[in-house]
């Protein structure tokens, strides 16, 4: 029997949207509520596709909720699921545990979360698909839960929920780790995963995908995000569409300069950056990083000034044709193309120094143990990974290291 599922996760229902109130301007009350929208937007579909049932593979919900509206308005939108006759099925993660779960809301019996105990199997009413998941039950889940998860049954359609970081991905912490190997030891026709915020396909025998989140919360998450809606056909193959749902999009905007660059021209390359970025947006808010890159005269008058600018390419931003915000505007310097010069001189011995301390563990660690009084300072207004930088990581002390060169070549007009 064919059928068609929605693949969804990591909603994190009423999460903040990072650093765009921090200016006069901000849509506060859009960035606000921009989770919601996008839950409202995964429902909609849902429907609309005629999709049997919805996996949320974990991270529901933030965490602690401030009070009972956040899941008031999940199970309000939950009903337009029920009308439908569309069932839900969730499995909680480490942001939205069973620790965590608000107790005494009247859930309504098409929402189905998976047991944090034991892990279930439950077959879907009318659909040739059964479905294998477990709840976390604390905040950090460090085994591979499915090690104890049953085989699947040759007679269905096999589909395993899981809140994992798989074998691990650059800025996410490890929970419930699992290798393709175990996961394939299940016999599950398909993988729902949660927790990586970037879709993406680990394998397609069986198929093993991450859906990713279905609203950006920060630069961090760019570009479209949403869910996929999953094809099954009567031989059990698997057709996969994406879905954006994001309601605001965030985008880092690169604009390259080098010493031909008149320092006049950086606004208008700033609202020709912005102005394609709006027309690839579907109508969408956009929330953009400007990021000046290179090094010449026109990088030096940004750097020299970089609040005066910022604001005027705000202004610009205001004549797009979808609501644009700038977030941020941020300076790289990256030295000019060397390779055609001479590999002696006072220049070839300064890259060659600087490259050596980069590569000096001992420096390294002595520059960490100068920024750790500013790291404990740092900590105690913001979190780190986010917006704001560890100045002990030793990536950034390296990139810091690395930006030395092109500030101290000099001679750009």
């Amino acid at each position: 029997m064919a059928f068609r599922f929605v693949h969804a996760a990591d909603i994190h229902l009423d999460s903040p949207l990072l650093s765009l109130d921090e200016y006069p301007g901000a849509p506060v009350e859009e960035i606000r509520l921009a989770t919601r929208k996008a839950l409202v937007r995964l429902v909609d579909f849902a429907i609309e596709s005629g999709a049997a049932f919805v996996v949320i593979a974990g991270d529901l919900f933030d965490g602690e909720w401030r009070d009972c509206n956040t899941g008031l308005y999940f199970i309000a939108e939950m009903k337009r699921l029920r009308n439908a006759g569309i069932t839900a099925y969730i499995e909680l993660g480490n942001h939205d545990a069973a620790s965590r779960m608000a107790a005494g809301l009247p859930w309504p019996d098409h929402i189905r979360f998976f047991d944090h105990r034991r892990p279930e199997r439950i077959p879907v009413p009318g659909c040739d698909a059964t479905l294998y998941s477990q709840s976390f039950r604390l905040p950090h889940v460090d085994e591979d839960l499915t090690s104890t998860w049953p085989v699947g049954d040759p007679g269905t359609f096999n589909i395993g929920v899981l809140h994992t970081s798989a074998s691990g991905a650059p800025g996410h912490e490890l929970y419930a780790p699992c290798s393709l190997d175990s996961l394939r030891s299940r016999h599950y026709q398909y993988w729902a995963l949660g927790h990586i915020h970037n879709r993406m396909e680990l394998a397609r025998e069986p198929w093993v995908v991450f859906s990713g989140n279905i609203q950006g919360r920060s630069v961090r998450e760019c570009g479209p995000r949403g869910c996929y809606l999953v094809d099954v056909d009567d031989r059990g193959g698997v057709t996969l569409a994406f879905e954006p749902l994001d309601v605001v999009r965030w985008q880092v905007l690169p604009i390259a300069v080098d010493g031909e660059t008149a320092p006049g021209d950086l606004e208008a390359l700033a609202q020709d950056a912005i102005e394609s970025a709006a027309a690839d947006a579907e109508g969408r808010t956009l929330a953009v990083r400007i990021r000046i890159e290179g090094y010449g005269p026109a990088w030096n008058r940004a750097a020299g000034n970089v609040p005066a600018l910022r604001s005027r390419i705000r202004m610009l931003a205001q004549e797009a044709a979808v609501p644009v915000h700038v977030e941020k505007l941020e300076l790289a310097a990256h030295a000019p193309d060397r390779s055609e010069e001479p590999d002696a001189g006072p220049m070839a011995d300064l890259r060659s120094l600087i490259g050596e301390f980069r590569e000096d563990e001992s420096l390294i660690a002595e520059l960490q143990a100068e920024f750790a009084d500013l790291k404990s300072k740092l900590q105690a207004s913001v979190p780190l990974g986010q917006e704001c930088v560890d100045p002990q990581d030793p990536s950034v002390l390296r990139e810091a290291l690395a930006s030395i060169e092109p500030l101290l070549e000099g001679g750009w007009q």
